[in-house]
């Protein structure tokens, strides 16, 4: 499932303390975010995940990362190898092999994707990885893994790490380089059949797969082509679970009336409360009520809510998308994602709007979903801690 290959990472020598150049991923950072990580150091790699609006889409992004290679900033290791990465934020460790993954159409069952995409960040992530023929971010998988890849696993980690640093947040990193063919076997036949769900990613793997489909050399045989591979991270979730949790939707240009008039409509329930922790005490008892009800808390930023309806799905994120939506007439356009109810109360500072708490699914509903085919509301899911990104990437061209 996952082949080794030339890393590219941060030259420590270079550009100082590593822990100042590492990032969470691209969708989760917020301007605040941004300003803090390039403070600490310009070689952070935000500038390099993120595009300017002022720039032509990722040229200069290009440029950067072609001027940190000349001065050595970035350096590609000089033989193909897996890595293990290690990280532990918040006292939760997780540990995962880094490679190449063989790109496969969902039908054959091995790479399996549980939410919808959208357009755009899909066609975002295929400029960035086009423009700069480099892999920046890897996607998270979760598999089960084997008693013996388990082993191996273990064993290589008694060794001293190639990188151990502590980043700014204060989660701590270590990362192993494999490169020796009997550990690189043993692994190798511990993925023979494993299959892996996208925890993480869903929108860089379709980037990967529309890639595949433009650029790959037609005559090259079936895994042979650079575009026929992805880079990502692969967790086993046995050993090392991850935990489901919630994005949150905000609505531009509707207001708390307007709730109340739909919901008044459709027969709806919807109960002021005086505070944000009453109308979260109120909604989680109405959640343990056996009836077949979907709640959520909605507010404005002033007033909160509890809104309760029928639920037709068993995920609340697909009761929200495909029941309560399409009824308050809301274009896609106006739907902002979220991971906390503090980042998208803030966009309802700025403009008028709304702010609807969403309940995440838990494990059992997404591998199940997955495994039959079946996909959830695009943003239906936040897998956490999710790894920083900078530690390894792939140039395409480092064969």
């Amino acid at each position: 499932m996952l082949a080794p290959f030339r890393g590219l990472r941060f030259d420590e020598a270079a550009v100082g303390d590593l822990g100042t150049v590492v990032s969470p991923p691209y969708d989760v950072l917020d301007a605040d975010i941004v300003r803090e990580l390039e403070a600490g150091n310009r070689r952070n790699i935000v500038r390099l995940i993120l595009s300017r609006r002022f720039e032509r889409p990722y040229l200069a992004v290009r440029r950067r990362l072609e001027s940190w290679r000349a001065r050595g900033f970035l350096v590609a290791d000089p033989e193909p190898g897996l890595y293990i990465y290690e990280y532990t934020v918040a006292g939760v460790t997780v540990r995962g092999l880094i490679g190449l993954v063989a790109l496969r159409d969902e039908a054959e069952g091995v790479v399996l994707p549980h939410e919808h995409v959208m357009p755009a960040p899909v066609e975002d992530r295929t400029v960035l990885m086009r423009t700069t023929e480099t892999n920046l971010e890897p996607i998270l998988l979760v598999h089960e893994g084997t008693d013996d890849l388990r082993r191996t696993l273990e064993e290589l980690t008694t060794r001293p790490p190639r990188t151990d640093f502590v980043a700014v947040d204060g989660s701590a990193h270590r990362l192993w380089v494999v490169t020796d063919a009997r550990p690189l076997d043993r692994i190798r036949a511990g993925l023979t059949s494993s299959r892996a769900l996208i925890a993480d990613g869903h929108h860089r793997y379709a980037a990967y797969q529309q890639l595949q489909r433009r650029l790959r050399a037609p005559e090259a045989p079936d895994d042979a082509d650079p575009w026929d591979f992805g880079l990502a991270m692969l967790v086993d979730q046995n050993d090392y679970p991850l935990t489901v949790g919630p994005i949150h939707r905000s609505v531009a240009s509707l207001t708390i009336s307007d709730i109340e008039d739909l919901a008044a409509e459709r027969g709806d329930e919807l109960v002021v409360h005086p505070d944000r922790d009453s109308a979260n005490a109120a909604a989680a008892t109405r959640r343990r009520s056996p009836d077949a009800t979907a709640t959520f808390v909605v507010s404005d930023g002033r007033v909160w809510a509890v809104l309760t309806c029928k639920r037709r799905h068993e995920v609340d994120a697909a009761v929200l998308h495909e029941d309560l939506l399409p009824a308050w007439h809301v274009a896609e356009e106006q739907i902002g994602y979220h991971h906390s109810v503090d980042q998208a109360l803030s966009t309802t500072a700025r403009t008028p709007g709304i702010v609807v708490a969403v309940e995440p699914p838990d494990l059992r509903q997404v591998m199940e979903s997955a495994a039959q085919g079946a996909r959830m509301p695009r943003k239906s899911t936040s897998f956490s801690p999710k790894p920083r990104m900078g530690l390894v990437m792939r140039d395409l061209r480092d064969a």
